[in-house]
């Protein structure tokens, strides 16, 4: 007959190297008593059993959102969509947010004063700054205690101790009214990335930034969320390529910054074709191109970018990058979505194509260029293909399902990359963003560590529930090193089932499933701490503070008389 053996994922005792060697596998099955023939349990070590609670789930989300032109329906369908995110985020346990702070940027950066006038030209911004730089990158909190937010001078929402610190009602109504304050007024030549870096990291622009990188917390969690339907213009070292530059008015924009961030088929797109400035189409498969980085790319020696050059004008995206990453000691704890122009999920990516070809000029007054050189979308919203009614003839482009479509987002792709596994690709044509919104919160809430256990538990047969020993573990005040811990021996009750903080007495604990969460972990299992209301609100737990956990587990032997695992171990 094969025991049961036991699962330590902590051990009872403090553990003096514990942090010293925090990857050694501390504890692994154990074998029974009684001795064994064939076969032998297998040993199982466990990667990491320090289960780590952070005080309150401190979480940071910027969400940066293009309001140039085009934006409107895909701003809508992000507002539509924004509560699958919270609610992603949510413990299971009790229903409540992390410890949140949410902070929404726009894409206007301006142009350097190239243009006079116009959404690109200089601006005056609500506290009376004359700026050449459009919004500067400042936290944007537009019609502010008109979308329940308590005080006009706040600069990002925030959610801690179960309930909202700075506005009224539900966080997803108050987000998709300041959301939809942006509008589309913005300029067109975006600066997407670069606006993350005003906003975070660049200082000196004036006390309303300076102000807000106060929002970003050393020991939270940091999450970027964009959402845009065209690339990164993001110029280095200057904006000397915007403007009304009479040899390039025979093209978008727009597209005087792809053609020198972009390579195909290892060659810069700004050789013919299609050049610079743009004289042919050209139409490549996507997978063969990319945006251009390096410093040999950089126009670092006074060149004048207006003109023809070999070099690229682009901020490069891996310093822009490592600029975010630089944000935090452990640049894992930084996540990047990106929703922009990119193949709709379930499509083949190798069948997209990047495409420069010739598109009805958008500008009616521009007599002299009927058509202009644009890039066409790379995607377009399933319910608003290209139709036959309102495709124009002479360039067989449809403007209107353009407008629910995005051009390829090469830049924000290779930004995204320089995160690894911490950085999410999704198409903003997708027709809803429910899914796309969910994994955002999912992701996120699975690399803040929640507690997954990867092992087959021993149920009680009478009771169904697992045998289980939970306990807090808080650093040793008396310990200057900080290597030893103080674990209560006699842990904390399992919840019953409808355990919440408003009607428990103490602090208890529950095995749930998750299968998004914890989707590596056995059946999905995930260990909820329930704290009471009193408890919350007196404020986090000791820093440092881990969950130990110790539990009857089953071997993946049977028991040879009956070929069937043991009792507690038979489902």
């Amino acid at each position: 007959m094969i025991r049961n053996s036991k699962l330590r994922i902590l051990g009872r005792r403090p553990l003096r190297w514990a942090r010293a060697l925090p990857t050694l596998p501390l504890a692994w099955w154990a074998c029974t008593s009684q001795p064994l023939t064939q076969p032998v349990p297998r040993v199982h070590p466990i990667a990491s059993p320090y289960i780590g609670m952070l005080p309150q789930r401190p979480l940071d989300l910027v969400f940066m959102i293009d309001n140039s032109p085009s934006m409107a329906p895909k701003q809508a369908k992000l507002n539509a969509r924004f509560s699958s995110l919270m609610n992603a985020l949510k413990a299971p346990s009790n229903g409540t947010l992390p410890d949140l702070r949410v902070a929404i940027i726009d894409s206007d950066l301006g142009t350097g004063g190239h243009y006079s006038s116009g959404p690109c030209g200089p601006k005056t911004l609500p506290d009376g700054t004359q700026s050449k730089y459009g919004d500067l990158g400042r936290f944007q909190m537009i019609g502010a205690t008109g979308c329940g937010v308590s005080s006009a001078d706040a600069t990002y929402l925030e959610y801690a101790k179960g309930a909202p610190v700075n506005f009224a009602g539900d966080i997803s109504a108050v987000f998709q009214c300041l959301a939809s304050g942006l509008g589309t007024g913005g300029c067109g030549e975006q600066h997407q990335l670069q606006a993350y870096e005003f906003a975070l990291v660049a200082g000196g622009l004036g006390d309303a930034n300076d102000a807000q990188h106060t929002m970003i917390r050393p020991n939270a969690y940091l999450g970027l969320v964009f959402l845009s339907d065209e690339d990164d213009c993001s110029a280095y070292p200057n904006d000397a390529i915007f403007g009304d530059i009479p040899s390039l008015r025979g093209e978008s924009a727009n597209l005087r910054c792809y053609t020198r961030a972009y390579a195909c088929n290892g060659n810069s797109t700004s050789s013919p074709p299609p050049g610079y400035p743009t004289s042919a189409s050209f139409t490549a498969p996507l997978t063969f191109c990319e945006a251009r980085s390096g410093d040999s790319d950089d126009c670092t020696h006074g060149e004048d970018v207006s003109q023809p050059t070999a070099c690229n004008p682009m901020k490069d995206v891996v310093d822009l990058a490592n600029e975010i990453k630089s944000l935090k000691s452990d640049p894992t704890q930084v996540l990047v979505a990106g929703i922009f122009g990119w193949p709709l999920s379930g499509t083949d990516p190798s069948q997209a194509q990047y495409k420069i070809d010739l598109i009805p000029n958008p500008n009616a007054a521009d007599a002299a260029h009927p058509t202009i050189w644009d890039t066409w979308p790379v995607c377009y919203d399933p319910d608003h293909r290209p139709v036959a009614a309102t495709t124009e003839t002479t360039t067989n482009f449809d403007r209107v399902a353009a407008g629910w479509g995005a051009t390829p987002g090469l830049r924000m792709s290779k930004f995204i990359d320089q995160f690894g596994d911490n950085g999410l690709k999704f198409s903003i044509c997708e027709t809803d963003f429910t899914n796309l919104m969910k994994t955002i919160g999912d992701t996120i809430t699975t690399r803040m560590q929640d507690p997954c256990v990867d092992y087959k538990l021993w149920k009680d047969p009478t009771t169904g529930q697992p045998n289980c020993r939970v306990a807090y573990r808080t650093p040793d005040p008396k310990d200057p090193y900080g290597v030893t811990y103080v674990e209560n021996p006699n842990g904390m009750p399992a919840c019953v089932s409808s355990a919440t903080p408003d009607n428990i007495q103490a602090d208890c604990w529950q095995l749930t499933t998750d299968m998004t969460k914890c989707q590596v972990a056995y059946n999905g299992q995930l260990l909820n701490v329930v704290r009471t209301r009193e408890e919350m609100n007196t404020g986090p737990l000791v820093a440092g503070t881990t969950v130990a956990m110790e539990c009857r587990s089953c071997t993946d032997l049977v028991d040879p008389t009956t070929n069937r695992p043991p009792a507690g171990c038979d489902y």
